[in-house]
């Protein structure tokens, strides 16, 4: 097996737990590893401190799977860590019956970095985004099968990660029969999606909480949905006895799906669903004075690195700032950003600026996180990528 060997001061983080190996912090590698391969990992003095797969384009080469230097990092310990990971959901109540939905494998959390698992209700979609997963789907396809009870496993792409590791996915069938659409319920509300339309695997399992959240506050609240997808929250606000919700995305597909969706759960007629690009929604909606008690934004990620990070700041400001503007005084507004480069307090502080430009204050009431099927390990921030900050306006 090939050896990795780190350079000095580049040994902290990974023994403490952090589960990435990034390129500059390889002092040698000893071997020719295939993309793919299982190596060591080793510190100067030549203690091992993990085993993982190889990928030799990647500014992650290594992402560590195992610490024990006596498990071979083979086809059987990846399925003890889906099996792992599914019990790890039951211990925690989910699935449960009022949700037939959930994240079966959250990458690092589970001990299965470069895959991602979700399951709506027999069917599993997976994410292979590492050459090491994705070598290995055949045996993972398999196994996600017989745990999840899935009659149907399919393929999604991974996006930017794959496009880093060289990995070009079309996405398909991997076991059973064709399935056009993806079903399932969520906190008691039906769903249906379909495969074509469907983004990353096709919802947003880690919101769940914050969509019952919105769902508590929601109650005679006049409701702003901006980059609504296909609805869960407004939805969720609907149910909740909202006032009135108007939910923008600017998908014509979506926002079909998204009006189909409320029909088949009773709540058409209390929920607007436009097609309509933010940005020129909240010019019109500034322009015609509206006034809001109750608003969720929740746009796509804006810092995909650290590198992009300060336009991000500069775009969630403008983005909040906007918002703001339309609230009326004790207003809540929940304000989210999945770009794990922006820290919790980061967030926070560029809405209290987005408050200060339109001449406001705001409140921290609760920040929310990804729900507790996306686990992260304590020595890994950058999976804490999720954040729901909830403010009082002024």
């Amino acid at each position: 097996m090939a050896r990795i060997t780190l350079r000095k001061g580049r040994v902290q983080p990974v023994w403490a737990g952090h589960p990435w190996v990034f390129a500059q912090a390889i002092e040698r590698l000893d071997g020719a590893p295939a993309p793919g391969d299982a190596v060591d990992v080793l510190d100067p003095t030549g203690k091992h401190l993990g085993r993982g797969f190889w990928s030799a384009d990647s500014a992650i080469p290594v992402r560590l799977i195992t610490r024990d230097e006596a498990e071979p990092l083979d086809e059987a310990a990846l399925v003890r860590r889906l099996e792992r990971a599914h019990a790890r959901r039951q211990r925690l109540g989910i699935p449960d019956a009022d949700s037939d939905a959930y994240r079966l494998v959250h990458a690092e959390g589970d001990e299965l970095p470069g895959l991602i698992v979700d399951v709506y209700r027999d069917v599993a979609v997976l994410q292979l985004l590492t050459h090491g997963m994705k070598r290995r789907e055949d045996a993972l396809a398999g196994a996600v099968a017989r745990i999840a009870g899935a009659r149907v496993v399919a393929e999604a792409r991974g996006g930017r990660m794959q496009e880093k590791e060289g990995i070009a996915v079309v996405p398909r069938i991997l076991r059973g029969p064709d399935r056009p659409q993806l079903r399932f319920r969520e906190r008691g509300l039906e769903y249906a999606i379909e495969l074509g339309l469907a983004q990353k695997t096709g919802f947003y399992f880690d919101q769940r909480d914050n969509r019952a959240l919105v769902e508590r506050l929601a109650r005679g609240r006049r409701v702003l949905d901006l980059y609504s997808y296909v609805g869960p929250f407004a939805l969720a606000a609907a149910r909740g006895g909202a006032r009135s919700v108007h939910a923008f995305d600017k998908s014509a597909a979506v926002v079909s799906a998204a009006a189909s969706i409320a029909a088949a759960n009773g709540l058409a007629d209390r929920v607007e669903i436009a097609r309509q690009d933010v940005k020129s929604v909240l010019s019109r909606l500034g322009q015609d004075g509206a006034r809001y008690d109750l608003a969720i934004v929740d746009p796509p990620k804006l810092a995909p690195t650290a590198r992009h990070l300060e336009r991000a700041r500069s775009a969630y400001r403008r983005l909040n700032a906007q918002v703001l503007a339309l609230m009326a005084p004790g207003a809540l507004v929940l304000s989210c950003s999945c770009s794990a480069a922006m820290r919790p307090d980061e967030l926070v502080r560029t809405i209290a600026l987005a408050a200060r430009d339109v001449g406001k204050r705001v409140r921290l009431l609760h920040l929310g996180q990804q729900g507790m099927d996306h686990p992260v390990p304590a020595a890994f921030p950058e999976g804490r990528y999720l954040k729901a900050a909830l403010v009082e306006v002024d």
